[in-house]
């Protein structure tokens, strides 16, 4: 095991133990946010998985300079992937000398604005497979793009082919491109020439129409006149009909027909339109789904607080849900969904509204083990929630570690609880105590998670790349 002596500075692995878990030790270290840059650095030079560099949140200077002009190829490319990379680090990554460092290089560029003779130099690369990935890169010049409409891969000419860069292409490249002897360029061609015809609203329209696929949308969508609102409540099929039932654009009066419609998916999108009164809406049998459908109305209506009111006092739970979703509610609206008797409101409440409480938080979180992320959420973080440690509930022992007064010693049994998930999280925790926090590093506790905590003292960092 780990050799713990107060008087060492740097941990002594003991063969007995078993076989060092080097992997799981260099993830977390690459992951650790305490890692100083030797330790970084060292990383590197070890060989660690390069992944890593894309990954992590904050990145030093020195280390990014070092993963620049590193020597494996795999290193460089991962650097490219990283978002937020400089515009000075990617240029020099555009001009490798190896192709895939140089065709991760121009899919970042789609992100980061190059210099023109970077990206003139990626549009000239020996490699069809980097220039095809040129023509979506940010601010690139016409004259390039031009050229890459003419280029002697099929594969580069069609990715220059797009509905925006169309128009920008003289009128002989795009003669040839019509013409061009590759399938795939003209599909390309064809592709970008699209123009979406508009949708029918007459009667006569939808019944020339013969795509069921745009008759669907036309019930969804389309301004209907009367009398095609008046066909589609009468259509066989229910899809039609459901999809009319949504329409905005549907007269109320025809959408009220098709309340007691036998199929409950009609009767549902009845019961959500905008244009319903109370009254009229309870009146609607209908069943919920198992997913909550989004109502684009209410989210018009975001900016109206005494409509969200009365939205949040809707006798449909839906309703409820959709106004629950929102980002921002004023305090009273708030209060009323917070104290709804519908488990999903509130937990709607809880995943989207930035103005829900940690109470509800934590209530709707201990009546549902979950999710996840209302665990993660600051609001959710309370003094009290370790009386939960001792939960036979795997959730609620992770929420636990949400106390910010829990005890030391309550905090050293989750780091070898039964569940893994809790006993990683804990591993992870920078108030475990020093000696757990070691113990954990050992094969078959949380090698990874006790790498990856910040409050890992740097000689054991460096001790562990020694071990690897």
């Amino acid at each position: 095991m780990l050799d713990l002596s107060a008087h060492q500075s740097a941990a002594v692995w003991h063969p007995l133990s078993g076989p060092p878990p080097v992997r799981a030790w260099r993830s977390g270290l690459a992951a650790n946010p305490g890692a100083p840059v030797g330790v970084l650095e060292r990383l590197l030079e070890d060989g660690a998985e390069p992944g890593w560099l894309a990954r992590r949140a904050e990145l030093p200077a020195p280390v990014a300079e070092a993963a620049l002009r590193h020597p494996q190829w795999q290193v460089r490319a991962a650097l490219a992937e990283r978002p937020g990379l400089s515009a000075r680090a990617l240029a020099v990554l555009a001009g490798d000398r190896e192709r895939r460092v140089r065709r991760a290089a121009a899919s970042a560029a789609h992100r980061v604005v190059l210099p023109p003779e970077v990206l003139a130099a990626l549009a000239a690369d020996r490699d069809p497979d980097t220039r095809r990935r040129v023509p979506g890169c940010a601010g690139l010049p016409p004259e390039l793009l031009v050229r890459l409409a003419q280029d002697g891969s099929a594969l580069v000419r069609a990715a220059a082919v797009r509905a925006e860069s169309w128009p920008l292409l003289p009128p002989t490249v795009r003669t040839g491109l019509r013409a061009d002897r590759d399938q795939a360029v003209r599909a390309a061609v064809r592709r970008a020439l699209r123009v979406e015809r508009p949708l029918p609203v007459s009667l006569a329209g939808y019944i020339a129409e013969s795509d069921p696929a745009r008759r669907e949308r036309t019930a969804a969508s389309a301004a209907l006149e009367r009398a095609l609102g008046e066909w589609l409540v009468l259509d066989d099929d229910p899809r039609i009909r459901a999809a009319a039932a949504g329409n905005p654009r549907l007269p109320t009066d025809l959408a009220l027909a098709l309340a007691g419609d036998p199929h409950e998916a009609v009767r549902l999108a009845v019961s959500l339109r905008a244009d319903l009164t109370e009254a009229q809406r309870s009146a609607v049998a209908y069943r919920l789904p198992d997913v909550p459908p989004v109502l684009p109305w209410v989210a018009e209506r975001a900016g109206d607080p005494a409509e969200l009111l009365r939205l949040a006092g809707s006798a449909h739970p839906l309703v409820r849900c959709a106004v629950a979703s929102l980002e921002r509610l004023p305090e009273e609206v708030v209060a009323v969904l917070a104290a709804d008797r519908e488990l999903t409101v509130r937990l709607a409440l809880a995943e989207h509204c930035a103005d829900a409480p940690g109470g509800l938080l934590r209530s709707v979180y201990e009546q549902l083990l979950g999710p996840a992320s209302l665990v993660a959420d600051p609001r959710f973080a309370a003094p009290g929630l370790a009386r939960w440690a001792g939960r036979p509930e795997p959730a609620l022992r992770l929420a636990a570690l949400r106390d910010p007064e829990l005890e030391p010693g309550v905090l050293a049994a989750l780091a070898s609880d039964g569940d893994a998930v809790v006993a990683r999280a804990a591993a992870g925790d920078p108030r475990l105590p020093l000696r757990v926090l070691l113990g954990a590093l050992e094969p078959g506790a949380q090698p990874e998670a006790a790498a990856a905590n910040p409050a890992l003292p740097v000689p054991f960092m460096h001790r562990l790349l020694a071990l690897s």
